[in-house]
């Protein structure tokens, strides 16, 4: 069919416009038959989730991205709906001719015919819909077979330590990986798999990211985080965020360990994701007018230049195959949705499409998949899942049993076998007494599990602790009150569990998910306040009857209230760590790089004083004080009125962050342990 000088091949699932191509996902084009058969009608919500998706359970906003995909691929947008407009609280209608093309009917002659008499565009057209029955136009046939299952799992190390990012050397012979150490002290090592020796590949410890092998392999590149050079006690965002990249020889370190060189020291801005192309170029994400792009960096010249880049993506990962020839961009789109962009090394764009996850997924998870060097695919891994992504956006999951979490996927050059970092993660909530500003040394456990336990917050009355855990699979928000923890939430597929905030009663409890934002009471009955946002957070409320939360909308996070009648207002527009409403239209935020700031009315002040430190994410308010960690765990208390600032404790380093703050205790997060190790699948 053909629609607002589109071409649209539905079995291809692609939209064709002046010699561009662009493959959406089959649901997305199976919305848009099901309004162009009923062009110039109405067609109901119901109607299309029943007609598309059957009986599958889908998100509440499936239907909403899906026709964002296709305004922007028929050249229409969300304010003007001048092809596919919006029927408040009906649904939606296609308000433009369909031209259809029947594929059984149509012939070779038919099109020469048309072709001859094509002095009209609408001719043209036509001609160009029969002609794509016979030519395929797109860069990549899809893949037919069903996606390998993998039957065996090998450790393949296995020491004390947290051991991950396993990386295997073009040959095949060695796997890279890093031993992490301690804060700020990694070290880069290779096993031997032939013998399975271990080889410490760097004499001093750093923190490393993204290794990368030169074309002929006899170098190994990566970041190295400049911030460990000394840990400032004072905030420098330059040094937090400064990486350079660095590379060592590989087969001398392997003789002997190596003291990396720096082949490009950062500015003002953190690389990621670094990819050797050439001898002496290397592909990264860089920051450039507060938006990330494709740059390509010239170590002989030094040149930087920007190999691609889209307003209207929020990019985040980039992966590079030698043997395709190719490399994979991952970003973010207004609407919430994922792009998966394929570009040559020179820039050239070869395709581009909305990334079709299952419904069980949520697709706002950022996803860090590897090329398969042997298919047109990436591969990559999410919670105890392995999942598929074809060159043309769709995504699968890949049959293989698996207890713990795996991530950090590649592929083995010569084989079909694929490493993994494999591992759990645990973390209690702990409590310690805090009394006349003295902080005991005694820490007790509130809620121990052998999966993380977070978010948790005492009931306004003590008696009862609320906490987010993975204990039986999935995040869901539990209740302890001196008896077995009770199961509060049941949440499924791909709605999962941001925050919890209790009402000032203690009789309930606000509960925001990636979907929804709920008012819970303890007998696990809720009710609904907010459904038609995507949000990202809840944080504290010092009003009784008012919710202070964040959502994401055109790209955009807005910061916003809700009272329990309903009542919704925006107070600023920005993305935040952590925030508290103080009174009305007053509220404290600390924002991305960690400054705190006061909303008054409008005018938003910096705390200058708490600004002169470096502070972990997380902060809670009490009694007009602020109590949060410094990067260098050190327990503070900063007083609102007065502005004074107080060191209380400095606290091991497993105290990952402040979780409350009682009458006469405190609720930390400690790390218990966390057991990470490369395993090999075939």
């Amino acid at each position: 069919m053909i629609i607002n000088e589109r071409s649209i091949d539905t079995s291809r699932n692609q939209i064709t416009y002046q010699d561009h191509h662009l493959t959406l996902p089959p649901k997305v084009i199976a919305v848009l038959s099901c309004l162009a058969k009923r062009q110039g009608q109405v067609v109901s919500h119901d109607e299309m989730v029943d007609e598309v998706w059957k009986h599958v359970v889908v998100s509440p906003n499936s239907l909403q991205r899906a026709i964002a995909e296709l305004r922007k691929a028929l050249g229409d947008d969300g304010k003007s709906q001048s092809i596919i407009k919006t029927h408040s609280k009906q649904g939606y209608s296609l308000e433009v001719p369909v031209l259809w093309c029947d594929r059984q009917t149509q012939s070779t002659d038919v099109a020469h015919r048309h072709a001859q008499k094509a002095t009209k565009p609408g001719l043209l057209l036509v001609f160009a819909c029969i002609m794509s029955s016979f030519i395929g136009v797109f860069y990549f046939a899809k893949q037919q077979e069903e996606a390998a299952e993998f039957t065996q799992l090998t450790s393949l190390t296995a020491s004390d330590v947290q051991e991950g990012a396993g990386l295997f050397s073009p040959d095949g012979k060695y796997l890279v990986f890093y031993r992490h150490l301690e804060s700020c002290k990694s070290e880069l090592w290779a096993k031997d798999l032939a013998n399975e020796q271990s080889i410490k590949l760097t004499l001093s410890g750093a923190k490393f990211s993204g290794f990368t092998f030169s074309p002929d392999g006899k170098k190994l590149g990566f970041l190295q985080n400049r911030a460990c050079e000394k840990v400032s006690i004072e905030y420098d965002d330059t040094v937090e965020n400064c990486w350079d990249l660095v590379a060592i020889d590989f087969a001398e370190a392997l003789k002997k360990p190596q003291t990396p060189h720096a082949l490009k020291a950062c500015k003002s801005t953190r690389m990621y994701h670094p990819q050797w192309l050439t001898s002496d170029s290397f592909a990264t994400l860089d920051m450039q007018n507060n938006l990330l792009r494709v740059a390509i960096h010239n170590t002989s010249d030094h040149q930087v230049d920007t190999l691609f880049e889209d307003k209207n993506l929020h990019l985040y990962v980039l992966r590079y195959s030698a043997t395709h020839q190719l490399l994979a961009v991952i970003g973010l789109d207004k609407e919430g949705g994922q792009v998966l962009s394929l570009l040559k090394p020179s820039g050239e764009l070869v395709a581009q499409n909305i990334i079709d996850f299952p419904a069980s997924f949520d697709s706002s998870t950022r996803i860090y998949p590897n090329f398969d060097p042997d298919s047109q695919r990436l591969l990559y891994g999410s919670g105890k899942a392995l999942f598929e992504l074809s060159f043309d956006g769709s995504v699968k999951p890949i049959i293989l049993p698996l207890h713990q979490d795996i991530y950090s996927i590649n592929f083995h050059p010569r084989t079909n076998a694929i490493v993994g970092t494999y591992g759990t993660y645990d973390s209690d909530l702990v409590s310690a007494s805090f009394e006349h500003e003295q902080v005991s040394n005694v820490f007790t456990s509130q809620s121990r599990s052998t999966r993380r336990e977070h978010g948790g917050q005492f009931s306004p009355d003590e008696k009862y602790l609320a906490f987010i855990s993975a204990r039986n699979g999935s995040d869901q928000v539990w209740l302890s009150g001196g008896t077995q923890p009770k199961r509060i939430t049941q949440f499924k597929g791909p709605e999962r569990v941001h925050a919890l905030q209790w009402l000032q009663t203690s009789k309930g409890i606000i509960i925001a998910t990636n979907q929804a934002l709920y008012q819970y009471d303890l007998s696990s009955q809720r009710r609904v306040l907010v459904s038609d946002k995507n949000i990202e957070g809840l944080y504290r409320s010092k009003l009784f009857t008012h919710s202070l939360f964040a959502y994401q909308e055109h790209g955009e996070t807005h910061l916003a209230t809700i009272s329990f009648e309903g009542k919704f207002e925006v107070l600023l527009k920005t993305a935040v760590r952590d925030a508290v409403l103080l009174k009305p239209q007053s509220l404290i935020y600390q924002d991305l790089k960690g400054h705190f700031w006061r909303v008054e009315q409008g005018q938003v002040v910096a705390l200058s004083v708490l600004n002169q430190h470096a502070h972990k994410a997380q902060f809670i308010e009490r009694d007009g004080f602020l109590y949060g960690l410094s990067s260098a765990n050190w327990l503070w208390r900063y007083d609102i009125e007065h502005a004074r600032y107080q060191q209380l404790k400095k606290l091991d380093a497993n105290i990952l962050s402040i979780a409350d703050v009682g009458d006469s205790q405190l609720l930390f997060e400690k790390l218990i342990s966390q057991q990470k190790e490369i395993v090999m699948i075939e």
